[in-house]
């Protein structure tokens, strides 16, 4: 992507929903500054409209060895109430990004989704900025996930080819995947063996997920 697209892609989303009461979980490993260099306007229409309530910044697992790793307590995730005010916001995302260097491909996606609803249980929406290069390492977590998760993708490239398992995360929720220009909210009714197209991308629904086809 263009940093401008994934610049614009979560406030793009936001504006198209009415979501109040938002727990955001958030990729801020490597690559992924561009996806909330507009955190502050997020936080200007928090304070209107109580949009974003709780922040949730995860690094996987502040610099351990990838070896060291365990699924359900990798760390490096940071939580903050949006009512604490943008320095404190500010704050706790650059100590997230400064202690964490990400290691390897696979991040801690879905620790960080049940930390967020564990700590703000008054969180009505959760969304998930996710990195459309990395595949969550703790899917298996997912079962654990009783909320519907709105998977907001950011770094896709100009192929526009969304990760399967970011589509698993969204349909094993309950909830919804969305890009810059497309939401997709009908993921629910899909039955094993359909097939639906997503962005530049055809996926059919097996037993244990998503494939992509074409």
């Amino acid at each position: 992507t263009t940093s401008n697209a994934d610049e614009e892609t979560v406030g793009g989303v936001l504006s198209r929903h009415n979501w109040t009461d938002i727990g955001a979980a958030i990729d801020v490993t490597g690559s992924m500054s561009s996806c909330y260099t507009q955190i502050d306007e997020w936080m200007a229409l928090s304070s209107t409209n109580k949009l974003v309530k709780y922040f949730v910044f995860f690094n996987d697992g502040d610099s351990t060895p990838d070896a060291d790793k365990v699924i359900g307590s990798t760390g490096g995730i940071y939580g903050i109430y949006s009512s604490e005010g943008i320095e404190k916001v500010l704050t706790t995302l650059k100590a997230a990004k400064t202690n964490g260097s990400g290691g390897d491909g696979p991040e801690n996606d879905i620790e960080a989704i049940l930390y967020t609803i564990a700590r703000c249980p008054t969180c009505e929406n959760i969304i998930h900025i996710a990195d459309n290069g990395a595949t969550p390492r703790d899917l298996i977590l997912l079962r654990e996930v009783k909320k519907p998760i709105k998977v907001i993708v950011c770094k896709l490239t100009t192929s526009n080819i969304v990760n399967p398992k970011l589509l698993d995360i969204a349909y094993k929720t309950g909830g919804s995947l969305h890009t810059l220009d497309s939401d997709i909210e009908t993921l629910a009714s899909l039955k094993v063996g359909d097939i639906i197209r997503v962005g530049s991308g055809t996926y059919r629904l097996e037993a244990n997920g998503f494939v992509r086809i074409a």
